[in-house]
């Protein structure tokens, strides 16, 4: 780590940027001491450590004895394979679970490997259960609402004798259908949202091949620094570069209505000098790389460069937002070459989506919430009628210890007891009407001829259309349908109105079937002053 440390009169004339290591020799040479296993001793004079160097001149401060220097190096060695330990723990993990920090990439251009590692799938997963969480996850969740837990508690009750008070069937009977009523629903919605996500990944896509030729390919095995062929009203499977367009003009329009919401077509431009080649064989032969950034959830900002290289040289370009086509828009028109930058969960409609979750309606909630005071008022009730008669016997009589441990006993196993006879109170048949129901509406509002292409994803809370009051937008444009009414057109000093329209189509159709001195439409005018001084407005 060292360089030219020794000067000619002997003294130690060191660089500052020294390793821990040859930190820890600078120390233990300098040191006017000895470690011997009984301790450190005085190194004698003219002795280094090495037994051959030159001796070190002395420093203006006192060395620090030996046993701060070695629990300092202790201390500092601890900490930095603790450090060590918890980056390789969590290194470890990330990659158990298949997650990694973001970074940036560099992506060349038609190489064999585009990429030195691997990125995350470009998959689409908005399913809530596995194979094997699907059972788990549901019954937790309806085991976390206190109506379902009343009732489990009720049915487990009944498997100790001293508290069976009727046939165990009648009361396992009722939550076993709701739950199997729910966990059919439940898998019916995810097994759609599977059907859904599978149509999308398995959608084909047209990659250009390094050498030139076309090659089909599913939307998941789409990878990072792929070229593919983006055709008009086709889904962007994933965030991509606009490299090059069918228009000589480089422009093309996106539709981003699924990503942000907006209804109006964005504008996109290819890279000038991918644009500038001569044809799609010459981009698919082009050489070089592009760098981007680390994958944020921000759909408004992208900063990178492209660097081709020919020739003549290197030629780098700046990249923005406006030659880039995020996943999950639509091309609106033309066709387009462009790089894939990120995939599956790296892509911006990914970072910007939360995790399904289980969504519980308002009327659930309420139930839910009766429920417990329902259970107030039996816990009431039976607290009274087994307190009073308790204190009446207390108050009457003197009991021993032994017998008052006895009759309270008694009194906690009757309290257990009442319990389960007013249990009937709370209904479950509620909530097997409540599933049903949500199921019929469902069926009713995917079948309605007046709603045509209406999905229902979320079968658990279809009634909460009804509780909607006020809907607050902020365009109107998505709620209502714009019409454009012709009034009339202004063409130099004419002007066509919807009355003299079907004439001026007949002229039309005379002079395409090659009628000369056609007839000018009746309500052709010179005067601009007919038509409203200038161009009309519908």
């Amino acid at each position: 780590a060292c360089t030219g440390c020794w000067s000619g009169s002997g003294n130690f004339t060191c660089t500052p940027s020294l390793t821990r290591e040859s930190q820890a020799k600078m120390d233990e040479f300098s040191s006017p001491y000895i470690q011997f296993e009984g301790g450190a001793k005085p190194r004698p004079a003219g002795l280094s450590s090495g037994g051959t160097a030159p001796r070190v001149s002395a420093s203006a401060q006192p060395p620090p004895p030996p046993s701060a220097t070695h629990a300092r190096g202790s201390r500092e060695s601890l900490a930095d394979g603790g450090a060590r330990r918890r980056g390789a723990f969590a290194r470890a993990c990330r990659w158990c679970c298949g997650k990694r920090e973001p970074e940036a990439r560099h992506i060349r251009l038609n190489a064999t490997r585009p990429t030195p590692r691997r990125y995350a799938r470009n998959l689409v997963v908005n399913t809530k259960y596995s194979f094997f969480s699907f059972v788990p996850k549901v019954l937790y969740e309806q085991f976390s609402q206190f109506f379902n837990l009343y009732f489990l508690v009720v049915a487990l009750s009944q498997l100790f004798p001293p508290l069976q008070i009727g046939l165990l069937f009648t009361y396992i009977a009722p939550l076993a259908f709701v739950l199997a009523v729910t966990m059919c629903k439940e898998g019916f919605d995810d097994y759609k949202r599977y059907r859904t996500d599978r149509e999308i990944n398995t959608e084909l896509y047209t990659r250009l091949t390094p050498g030139g030729g076309d090659v089909t390919v599913a939307a998941q095995d789409i990878s990072v620094g792929h070229v593919l062929r983006v055709r008009a009203n086709q889904r962007v499977p994933a965030d991509l570069l606009l490299l090059r367009t069918k228009e000589s003009s480089g422009i093309l329009f996106l539709r981003t209505d699924q990503l942000d919401g907006e209804t109006d077509w964005k504008l996109r431009l290819a890279v000038p000098s991918c644009q500038k080649l001569s044809s799609d064989e010459a981009l698919a032969e082009a050489s070089g790389g592009v760098y981007a950034p680390e994958p944020t959830a921000d759909i408004y900002a992208f900063e990178g460069d492209l660097t081709l290289s020919d020739s003549e040289g290197d030629a780098t370009e700046p990249l923005s937002l406006d030659n880039t086509l995020w996943a999950g828009t639509v091309l609106a028109s033309g066709e387009a070459l462009a790089l894939v930058l990120y995939t599956g969960t790296d892509t911006r409609g990914a970072m910007n989506s939360a995790p399904p979750r289980s969504k519980v309606a308002s009327v659930d909630l309420q139930v839910n919430l009766l429920a417990k005071v329902l259970f107030g008022l039996t816990a009431s009730t039976a607290l009274a009628m087994v307190a009073v008669p308790f204190i009446q016997r207390a108050a009457s009589s003197r009991l021993a210890s032994a017998e008052m441990s006895q009759q309270l006993l008694q009194a906690l196993l009757d309290f257990c007891r009442f319990l389960l006879l007013f249990s009937s109170i709370i209904p479950i048949s509620l909530r097997v009407a409540l599933d049903m129901a949500k199921l019929v509406y469902k069926l009713q509002m995917t079948s309605d001829a007046r709603m045509p292409g209406l999905q229902v994803r979320s079968s658990t809370l279809p009634e909460e259309l009804g509780g909607i009051d006020f809907l607050l937008t902020d365009k109107t444009g998505t709620l209502t349908r714009n019409e454009m009414l012709f009034r009339k057109l202004h063409l130099g000093f004419a002007f066509l109105s919807p009355q003299t329209l079907g004439e001026a189509q007949a002229a039309v159709a005379h002079a395409a079937a090659g009628e000369d001195d056609a007839p000018p439409p009746a309500g052709a005018s010179s005067d601009l002053g007919e038509g409203g001084g200038g161009g009309g407005g519908g």
